[in-house]
């Protein structure tokens, strides 16, 4: 790579000297515009290199985040949760009413997905963005709740807000 992008400084250069030397403007032209493209994609390939695309690294990184715990604790029963500004929270897994995975535009061209957990008395959203260990989360609630394959994306509101039901507990009342 950094024997090309010398080759075509040295040609650049040699084109500018003795650009009369050539028949024609636009061969120096055509060189001039070869050498620029050629050093544009050594640049650019240079600077992405360092981007893991391999399996090993992949699977790496996705073991990785399927072990960090991130803002989660476990214990057999539920789980212990903490977001910035609030105090630790326990929820039981008993208590959970139901469990949503949501898709929400964000801007024009993002979205965001995450978590949303209903109990009795609250309602929480986990955004996958901003809530590290979420990965784990959503793996320890599939372990420890019947989750259902519900493949259905339903529209929630005008703003392209798309939920699907993972779980939902039966209520009887008797």
């Amino acid at each position: 790579m950094k024997k090309i992008i010398v080759i075509c400084i040295v040609t650049l250069i040699a084109v500018y000297i003795f650009y009369p030397v050539f028949d024609s403007e636009k061969i120096s032209y055509l060189i001039i515009f070869l050498c620029f493209a050629i050093l544009c994609f050594t640049v650019a390939k240079l600077i992405t290199v360092n981007d893991p695309v391999d399996y090993e690294s992949t699977e790496k990184e996705m073991t990785r985040r399927y072990t960090e715990n991130g803002i989660f604790s476990y214990t057999a029963e539920g789980f212990y949760f903490t977001k910035e500004s609030e105090p630790k929270e326990y929820i039981k897994y008993s208590d959970i009413l139901e469990v949503n995975a949501f898709i929400i535009p964000f801007l024009d061209e993002e979205t965001h997905s995450g978590i949303e957990l209903i109990t009795l008395g609250k309602k929480y959203e986990f955004i996958d963005q901003y809530c590290k260990g979420i990965e784990k989360f959503t793996e320890q609630l599939s372990e420890n709740l019947p989750f259902h394959n519900n493949h259905e994306l339903k529209m929630s509101n005008n703003y392209g807000l798309k939920k699907r039901n993972l779980f939902q507990k039966t209520i009887s009342i008797d």
